[in-house]
């Protein structure tokens, strides 16, 4: 679904990349714990005023813009291609290495007889959803083969130890699309204009690598310095602020426009993110926002966050739901909100653990693959 933070190259210019990814992390976390879990028991989550709180939706876009930008950044800041060869090789293993702790986890939950997702589903009304999590007895060989192999080229959601990563099969190839157009850069005449044509023809088709495509735009667009100039214009820094209020806006009112809600996810959504994500580059009020210390932090976290939320939902949340019905043979309103929002807390904490984790783990597989190269 994204780069990890220790893959993007930091520079002055380029910290607010992963302040929006721990951004649109939570949005997911948020989505997930309280409108998902929750729209039947409590239907008012699900009103219109509080979408861009849970645009899960646009928030997975972002990831992917961020994914083209981050992974393009290094090439078009040294001009080389030797960035994008550290990357390529290890670029499997980023991913990987997480996602098979993150199934381990789900795995270890199974086996421990922790998950309550399907009791928590017949509560909650939520079998469509919940209830079609993980139909099938938990298997260390499946959950290392879904690990390594099957979530980039056969995820499916009832056979999944995480289902929520259905998005690694488009950031995999995403990435590799990426590389490629740096590998060609200096051979294309017009690699800008390239990508301009692709962003438009890509999402025209449903297709979510247009996005990646917009990532590298800006990032060439960042060396330029055509995000520098323009968070120097005053109208524009006016005009950049309307721009994202409108997006937020035009979201807001097309949850509420029921079937054409499927063009929107369509056409307005890739639209959506990316203007968004051009506005937090050349405004400078969202720029400082996206780069303050705890925006930042989130970034750090943002692939943990979306790695364990899975687990704290089919086990934690779901245990309260199920030990708060039990009690008292009815839903409590406010006690499901204080669950969800238990579920958010912890999800963050145990993220912030995973994450050291992940670091020290990403550290050791670099210095045995990076060894490949000259």
């Amino acid at each position: 679904m994204q780069t990890t933070q220790m893959e993007t190259i930091v520079t002055a210019r380029a910290v607010e990349i992963d302040g929006v990814r721990g951004w649109a992390s939570l949005i997911v976390l948020l989505f997930h714990a309280f409108r998902e879990m929750l729209k039947f028991a409590i239907p008012a989550v699900d009103n219109p005023v509080l979408a861009p709180l849970f645009a899960s939706d646009l928030a997975v876009s972002v990831f992917f813009v961020l994914s083209g930008d981050a992974l393009s950044l290094g090439f078009f800041h040294a001009c080389q291609l030797g960035a994008i060869d550290r990357l390529v090789v290890r670029r499997y293993f980023r991913l990987t290495i997480p996602i098979l702790m993150s199934c381990f986890i789900t795995y270890v939950i199974m086996k421990a007889g922790f998950d309550f997702h399907l009791q928590a589903a017949q509560i909650l009304r939520r079998q469509d959803w919940l209830g079609g999590f993980l139909d099938f007895s938990p298997s260390l060989y499946e959950c290392l083969k879904y690990s390594l192999i099957k979530v980039y080229v056969a995820h499916t959601t009832g056979g999944s130890y995480n289902p929520f990563l259905w998005t690694m099969s488009i950031e995999i190839t995403g990435s590799m699309l990426v590389f490629l157009t740096c590998y060609l850069w200096f051979r294309l005449k017009r690699g800008e204009l390239m990508c301009i044509y692709l962003i438009i023809g890509l999402t025209a088709l449903g297709s979510f690598f247009g996005l990646f495509f917009a990532g590298i735009l800006f990032s060439s667009w960042r060396q330029r310095g055509v995000f520098e100039s323009l968070l120097t214009s005053r109208t524009h820094q006016y005009t950049a602020l309307l721009v994202a209020a409108l997006c937020i806006s035009i979201y807001a009112f097309a949850r509420g426009l029921g079937p054409t809600h499927v063009v929107l996810h369509r056409l307005m959504i890739p639209i959506l993110s990316i203007a968004l994500v051009f506005c937090v580059y050349s405004q400078r009020r969202l720029k400082a926002f996206f780069s303050s210390s705890l925006s930042r932090f989130l970034g750090v976290i943002s692939f943990p966050v979306y790695l364990l939320q899975f687990q704290a939902l089919i086990s934690l949340m779901s245990w309260l739901v199920v030990r708060h019905y039990e009690a008292n043979a009815q839903l409590d309103h406010a006690s499901l909100l204080g669950f969800a929002a238990i579920t958010v807390a912890v999800t963050i904490v145990a993220a912030w653990g995973f994450s050291r984790v992940e670091r020290l783990a990403l550290r050791t597989i670099d210095r045995h693959v990076l060894g490949i190269l000259k």
